[in-house]
């Protein structure tokens, strides 16, 4: 298990986006989105498919309460320029998982246009700098080639392959480690 210096969820900044605590009002956003096979494909298999009608308000009263206690970091991300369209997708940082620290998705339409990096940057900050924890454990299905990227401009390094259960199917998981050093380096 990490160790990390609990602090309170904010709000994080980056050049286009706002990431803000996740809170209940974001449901019908989460909902909305959560019909999509493709968005869906590498998310982890204790996902209910399909997805029930009350999938987002019952995830958000799991997880609002995690990050008001400090044992998760949450956060809707939202377009600045777009501040009433909601969130296009979620990140969340788990300090205190044994597997995963960070995991996120991203509305199918908003891909391909470098908001998960600027998210990925914000969080990895808060993570190292904030939270002052050491290292992060991140999971990918390694057909998932965009997350695949994104650990890589991270710096994180490959530490283990195995077979895993995803909604589209059984993947190989790519498990990464990235540490504070590493980040620092890649991050310029």
């Amino acid at each position: 298990m990490a160790v990390y210096k609990k602090q309170p969820i904010r709000t994080l900044e980056t050049p286009r986006l706002l990431l803000r605590p996740v809170q209940f009002s974001d449901a019908p956003r989460i909902q909305l989105q959560f019909p999509n096979p493709n968005l869906l494909r590498y998310l982890n298999s204790t996902l209910p498919i399909p997805y029930p009608e009350d999938g987002a308000v019952e995830f958000l009263s799991r997880i609002v309460p995690r990050v008001e206690s400090r044992e998760e970091y949450t956060w809707a991300i939202l377009r600045k320029d777009q501040p009433n369209e909601g969130l296009i997708g979620l990140i969340a940082l788990t300090p205190q998982g044994e597997n995963d620290h960070r995991g996120f998705w991203l509305g199918e339409s908003y891909w391909r246009q470098g908001y998960m990096k600027e998210a990925v940057t914000a969080v990895n900050d808060f993570a190292f700098d904030e939270l002052q924890m050491e290292y992060l454990l991140l999971n990918n299905a390694e057909p998932n080639l965009a997350s695949h990227r994104l650990k890589e401009f991270s710096g994180a390094e490959i530490i283990d392959r195995f077979e895993q259960e995803f909604v589209g199917g059984t993947f190989t998981s790519v498990r990464w480690k990235l540490t504070a050093e590493a980040w620092s380096k890649n991050r310029g």
